[in-house]
């Protein structure tokens, strides 16, 4: 534990999120509305830790997808896995990175109120937003489903009765090309609508070097490979209609859709050594490069063999269990067999509805949303020119939830009262597929299949009750039963053709197990907010917030349950509006105690989450300063000190441990600057964001630092005085920064880590036209 005069010295600290909108003449601070707490509110009223970027922000900072939001959100960071292709949040250190389709994260994520249960789709792209709010802390009452870590809530731009629009192209480096665009109006008196629209394509970033004489491919069914990646060709639609049904009415229908292809996952190999104990336990991983000696293995103190070939040295000192190197470390070239650029696909759609009824002293809201996502993915495990195992993945995810609530206000108080239930069905296939000539699984592929289901139910509640003028209580209760089942199996057949993923049916399956895990659960809040007038709000309250316990479906079949976590939060915050509304500070402390917090930890070539206990400790600063009409400059810093107990590291081993992306440090700053010309109006912008060194592994290894890193952007855009057209010209990543964004140990099985590393320096063009 860090000490607590650090803690008290960022709690003293202040801090802003609020947002700000470019004008022609000036940039002021935005008085952001959110719906945090299920209704409108204005943020600097909303007594929790929520940092909110508007569309006109989000605009002017150039975001593309839901990760962009990380960077200017301190306590918040990204984490990873398959090659970069998808992306979680990671806040306050609250983060499960299993990699499988059966998980759900701790970090809720909201589209328009609909619950997105499947990690993989937390990527989706931003277009045609209203605002994003990013919610700090257990949200167990309002937004109860595994929510422990906090929630992100993403609002879509809504039909409107007038006609507008926009589209919207950039140009930028790799051949990227984007399109986004919208048009909204009224159809009739009483209905109106929306169409938007995304299209991105960009081109490989690395350059795959791989000759068919490198390591011939002895594979049956082999169909080519090599091929260039790190790429993208997503397309996106969503529709919607607003009906107007009588003076206290109103129901608003959506679709959507979203295709994405990317190339084989955009890893990097970095050569790495286990390093075990006596009794063969793995105590660490180093980098092969850092043994002189070029051991496979190294068991206390001495060179064993780590490949089951007989020979406990490496071919090249330095390399994989093969002799391979990456051929220019962290650059963009790469030297693997397994390699497509249309290889991993993604799809999703959805379908909602929203109806709203204003009744004398409440209003009934009823919320239902349906939603299907697929995804297949291969992978070369080993990420080199050896034809050795494939990782594939196939999963299909349909889910339902209706919300039924009702809320309103009273002479002294604010309420709201609801029940949810939510339904969740998936098929989960993932495996290694050999080659004939392969030691393991020589000429055949395993798959664990997993088929789980899902129904949760649950009823909530939450009062606002003035206990004076100045001094509210706030208090909440969530009841959520949940009932999952799965069916398990393990199963092994011909590797007939590498791209496919085959299953066998008419062999006996190796493992054939049914589990359930039923649970009764709850979450609570009871807070205290001090409102002394308009421009200060003290807050100090305990949350209870529970994630609900789920399945092992590892490599392997090594089938298993894990319990439901349970958090006990304790935070107290400020928020301040100074120097006659030209500064909006906040600031936030916190303790976190958990109860079998899930970890997820990668084990004997198998990923698996353990149920273990933990303590986080942390504080949040941010600021946003106006100090004149064309002056913005916004500034965020958080530390956050966070401890597993007791993870079992290796068989008998227990360590206590960080979580995995939880870095201890992160800062982020810009600097924006609007001037008049006599076509309108330039703003320049230039941003950067810091994160001190993590862990991609929750074993903490040697191997496993993510190191400390800063990123650099800069964008300017001229706008015409009446705000139709606007350019804007960026650079990504200024400094060219390489640093690593996750990584994937497999050094039991070919002595390496793999290793995704951030896009180059990028430049680009965008150009935006209003109706």
């Amino acid at each position: 534990m860090k000490s607590k005069q650090t803690l008290c010295a960022l709690a003293i600290g202040l801090a802003l999120q609020s947002s700000y909108t470019a004008a022609a003449d000036s940039v002021v601070l935005e008085k952001i509305t959110v719906t945090s707490q299920k209704r409108e509110q204005y943020i600097n009223d909303v007594s929790i830790a929520v940092t909110a970027f508007s569309g006109e922000q989000m605009e002017s900072l150039g975001f593309e997808s839901s990760t962009d939001l990380i960077a200017f959100t301190p306590g918040v960071s990204l984490a990873g896995d398959i090659g970069g292709q998808r992306a979680i949040f990671n806040i306050r250190g609250v983060v499960q990175n299993d990699y499988a389709d059966i998980a759900e994260a701790p970090v809720a994520v909201y589209v328009d109120g609909g619950y997105l249960a499947s990690t993989q789709a937390q990527t989706f792209g931003l277009f045609d937003i209203a605002r994003v709010e990013i919610l700090k802390g257990p949200q167990g009452t309002l937004f109860g489903r595994n929510a422990t870590g906090g929630m992100v809530n993403t609002i879509t731009a809504k039909p409107t009765e007038e006609v507008e629009g926009y589209a919207e192209l950039t140009f930028a480096s790799f051949e990227q090309k984007r399109f986004e665009g919208a048009v909204s109006g009224a159809l009739s008196d009483k209905v109106s609508g929306r169409i938007s629209v995304m299209a991105n394509k960009m081109g490989n970033i690395l350059e795959n070097v791989y000759e068919d004489e490198a390591a011939p491919d002895t594979r049956a069914g082999s169909i080519g490979g090599g091929e260039d990646g790190y790429n993208d060709d997503t397309k996106a639609f969503r529709a919607q209609l607003n009906f107007d049904l009588s003076a206290n009415s109103n129901l608003l229908v959506s679709a959507n859709w979203a295709d994405t292809t990317k190339s084989e996952g955009p890893y990097q190999v970095v050569n790495t050594t286990e390093v075990k104990d006596a009794a063969g336990n793995v105590i660490d991983v180093i980098y092969a490069a850092d043994d002189p000696l070029g051991c496979d293995t190294i068991q206390a103190g001495a060179c064993v063999d780590g490949n089951f070939n007989g020979d406990p040295l490496r071919p090249v000192q330095g390399g994989d269990f093969n002799g391979n190197i990456d051929p220019d470390g962290s650059g963009e070239k790469v030297n693997k067999d397994f390699a497509f650029e249309d290889q991993n696909k993604i799809k999703s759609r959805g379908l909602a509805a929203t109806y709203e009824y204003d009744f004398d002293d409440f209003t009934f809201t009823s919320v239902t949303d349906w939603k299907n996502f697929t995804r297949v993915i291969g992978l070369d495990s080993d990420q080199t020119a050896s034809p050795e195992l494939i990782f594939q993945s196939d999963g299909d995810i349909t889910q339902f939830s209706e919300e039924l609530r009702v809320s309103g206000n009273t002479m002294n108080s604010k309420w709201v009262a609801g029940f949810y239930y939510l339904s969740i069905e998936t098929d989960y296939l993932q495996g290694l597929a050999a080659s004939p000539t392969g030691g393991y699984l020589a000429g055949e592929e395993q798959n664990t299949l997993a088929t789980i289901d899902t129904d949760s139910y649950s009823v909530f509640g939450q009062i606002d009750y003035d206990l004076t003028d100045e001094l509210v209580l706030v208090s909440g209760l969530r009841l959520v039963r949940e009932n999952k089942s799965m069916d398990g199996q393990l199963r092994q057949n011909a590797n007939l053709v590498d791209r496919d993923i085959e299953v066998d049916y008419s062999l006996d399956p190796l493992v054939d197990v049914a589990m359930d895990n039923d649970e009764t659960m709850w979450s609570a809040k009871l807070q205290l907010d001090y409102k002394p007038n308009s421009d200060t709000l003290l807050y100090a309250g305990i949350n209870r917030g529970v994630k609900a316990g789920n399945f092992n479906a590892p490599l392997g079949g090594s089938f298993s349950t894990y319990d439901a976590e349970v958090l006990l939060a304790y935070e107290a915050g400020a928020k301040l509006t100074l120097m006659d509304g030209k500064a909006q500070l906040n600031s936030s402390i916190f303790y976190y105690d958990y109860t079998d917090y899930q970890s997820f930890s990668w084990v004997n070539n198998a990923g698996v989450v353990f149920n273990e206990d933990a303590q986080f400790t942390g504080a949040e600063v941010e600021l946003l300063l106006n100090p004149i009409d064309a002056l913005d400059i916004m500034f965020g810093v958080s530390y956050t000190d966070a401890v597993v107990e007791d993870l079992e590291v290796a068989s008998g081993v227990f360590v206590d441990t960080t979580p995995p992306y939880t870095p201890e440090w992160q800062s982020s700053g810009l600097v924006r600057y609007t001037w008049d010309i006599d076509s309108g109006s330039i703003a320049a912008l230039i941003s950067g964001s810091y994160q001190s060194e993590s862990f991609h592994n929750a074993r903490n290894f040697t191997a496993h630092t993510i190191e400390s890193h800063f990123k650099a952007d800069a964008r300017i855009t001229w706008t015409d005085k009446e705000d139709l057209w606007s350019v804007a010209a960026y650079v990504d990543n200024l400094t060219d920064s390489d640093h690593e964004l996750i990584g994937f140990d497999v050094s039991g099985f070919y002595g390496t880590s793999q290793i995704s590393y951030a896009k180059p320096r990028t430049y680009g063009v965008t150009v935006r036209r209003n109706f």
